[in-house]
């Protein structure tokens, strides 16, 4: 209880409603490592998951190791089939999934695990780096409930560190991001804190608000 009545008062918000307790449908694009770890994770709390990729009939191991909630598809149905979108594809690819997913994701809420880099994503990475990386997910996919989450943490402490008490920065604006990005992280074994779209580039990789914290560290990095 001290722990929610300390983020509480750090400005930090933590919902959760009776309403968004019934399973999610949650479409995952882009399930390498991150994708697949963190859909896997969601399987076991209870949600129906569909992992895609472009060559959806390589993932046949994953979702036969997820468990008999998950499936596999293309992009294109896991934007429509997912009530919750999962992003977790190179930053370089996302001229090309925006005219791919267009108008199928409007109005849903997108948690994005993508990083731009500017060397391997070249002049993509470096404008969303440059502009700020939630801007740019928002000119790709315009529409959206937009939250950033999972942005620098390795797929494998997201295995390791699941349940144990470990906290990680949620970024999102509008309260349905806010609300579905904190039971997201919640559901995958973590707790959130939440922080405004704005700050998205402190938890890239590197930045002030990257990676796992416990309770001590997080009051430390804001100053408590």
């Amino acid at each position: 209880m001290s722990r929610i009545f300390f983020l509480m008062f750090a400005g930090m918000v933590m919902c959760v409603s009776q309403a968004m307790a019934d399973p999610l449908k949650i479409g995952v694009i882009g399930s390498g490592n991150v994708g697949g770890t963190l859909g896997t994770l969601w399987v076991k709390a209870g949600h129906s998951v569909m992992f895609s990729s472009r060559h959806p009939e390589e993932l046949t191991d994953l979702v036969n190791s997820a468990g008999p909630n998950a499936q596999a598809g293309s992009v294109s149905d896991a934007a429509t089939w997912g009530d919750v979108i999962v992003l977790s594809v190179p930053y370089g690819a996302m001229p090309e999934l925006s005219e791919k997913v267009q108008g199928k994701l409007d109005g849903k809420v997108v948690l994005s695990t993508s990083n731009p880099f500017g060397g391997r994503d070249a002049e993509v990475g470096r404008k969303a780096l440059e502009m700020g990386v939630a801007s740019a997910d928002q000119q790709y996919l315009p529409g959206i409930h937009l939250v950033r989450a999972f942005n620098a943490i390795g797929y494998a402490s997201m295995k390791d560190q699941s349940g144990k008490d470990k906290a990680i920065a949620v970024f999102a604006d509008d309260a349905q991001a806010r609300d579905m990005g904190a039971r997201l992280v919640r559901d995958a074994g973590f707790l959130p804190v939440i922080f405004p779209l704005a700050r998205a580039n402190e938890g890239l990789p590197g930045g002030p608000l990257s990676g796992l914290w416990n309770e001590a560290e997080l009051k430390r990095k804001v100053g408590l």
